[in-house]
């Protein structure tokens, strides 16, 4: 395993931001390089993920790691930093497959329009296209409190 390193994102890393999220087909909306955190190894960006701010709520997403760095737990160091820094509620979108993982972090599923706009019009929509193309998404929610952090 490479020695990781994370720090927070600036405007030189929006294109490689921009190219990874592309790459997993996630939601291309709100990706402000101020918002991400990104993992290196060798002076190379392998992991990014971002607390995407919404006016009255936050979001986790873009999560992405490169295939040659997937489990070497840089996801894992990734959103533990991110919620490091978050005292209020934090919401998540993502395919029914991985709300395991996300539930080692404190998050837990909630009916979609349970969540706050516009993370409710973004649910159903989401929602919807995934079911076009046989995927089923879930909404979660995190409570500040969470002493769940990174748990398996």
């Amino acid at each position: 395993m490479s020695d990781i390193m994370l720090r927070k994102a600036t405007a030189a890393d929006q294109e490689i931001i921009r190219q990874m999220v592309r790459s997993e087909q996630l939601d291309p909306t709100a990706l402000h390089w101020s918002h991400f955190m990104v993992a290196e190894a060798a002076g190379e960006i392998v992991g990014i993920g971002q607390i995407r701010p919404y006016p009255n709520c936050h979001e986790l997403g873009s999560l992405v790691v490169k295939p040659a760095y997937r489990g070497q737990h840089v996801g894992h160091q990734l959103i533990e930093a991110l919620l490091a820094e978050e005292r209020d509620i934090v919401y998540l979108e993502c395919a029914s497959h991985n709300e395991t993982y996300y539930a080692r972090f404190g998050f837990m599923p909630i009916p979609w329009h349970a969540a706050p706009m516009p993370l409710k019009l973004k649910s159903l929509v989401g929602s919807f296209v995934a079911r076009l193309v046989g995927r089923r998404l879930v909404t979660m929610k995190r409570e500040p409190d969470s002493s769940r952090l990174g748990q398996p």
